[in-house]
């Protein structure tokens, strides 16, 4: 639970203290223990190196729970990043939530509006049933790699940059038409000095558009949150060699 909540979105922004990440993953824990049974694994009868094996290897299931999580996240601010560059809003950095380096505003909403969805879904209370789910699939100690599950990962990762390019595609589409046009104006027109008047144009034809942007955007991301659970469970059954 805890290196999951180490990169799920929110939770590993700087400004979560360390302290209130540990003491949800230890609530997460003593929610999800009664429900488990015997652990399969007596510490009792394990060697240092088993245990910290054993250690290292849930560290490693956890990171990659919450990579999956994590995964719209990143997304999102490659998509603020294809489109704030065809309006000319890449300079306007700010720090995202969750992020430690500075991102475009656009990206900044879209991330917000992930979030939001996520939340208004209940999306995290399905996680948090995956999550309880994932320990009777994949008990304590098991777990392995598997040329499926890299299939499986490399799926998911291909699946999601793909809604990137989807929510950046009307407004790619139009800045090429406008980058078109203004190449033909500045030949039927030498005197114009049409690079400075494109930043113009591009800004308020790319905000008129970030409303339905932002539509097709929300139904993306409600379609991928709607599948993000069943992908949870997949990656398990994989890890567990299913």
């Amino acid at each position: 639970a805890g290196a999951m909540l180490s990169i799920f979105p929110l939770f590993s922004a700087s400004a979560v203290p360390v302290r209130l990440r540990i003491a949800l993953a230890g609530f997460i824990s003593l929610l999800v223990m009664p429900t488990l049974g015997a652990p399969p694994v007596d510490p009792t009868h394990e060697t240092l190196l088993s245990l910290t094996g054993l250690l290292l290897r849930e560290v490693a299931i956890g990171l990659l729970m919450g990579w999956l999580c994590r995964l719209l996240s990143f997304t999102m601010a490659l998509a603020g990043h294809f489109i704030a560059s065809q309006i000319g809003l890449q300079l306007g950095g700010m720090i995202a939530p969750g992020e430690e380096q500075p991102t475009e505003t656009v990206g900044i909403i879209l991330q917000m509006l992930a979030i939001m969805l996520l939340v208004t879904m209940d999306m995290h209370y399905a996680l948090l049933i995956g999550f309880q789910q994932s320990y009777h699939v994949l008990p304590v100690g098991a777990g392995m790699l598997s040329e499926l599950l890299f299939d499986d990962v490399t799926l998911i990762a291909g699946r999601t940059f793909l809604i990137a390019v989807k929510i950046a595609a009307p407004i790619i589409a139009v800045g090429i038409v406008v980058n078109l046009l203004l190449c033909m104006l500045a030949r039927a027109v030498p005197q114009m000095n049409v690079f400075m008047e494109s930043f113009g144009i591009r800004l308020l034809i790319g905000t008129m558009l970030l409303g339905s942007v932002f539509n097709l955007a929300a139904h993306e991301i409600a379609t991928h949150l709607n599948q993000l659970p069943s992908d949870f469970i997949n990656l398990v059954r994989l890890l567990a060699g299913g």
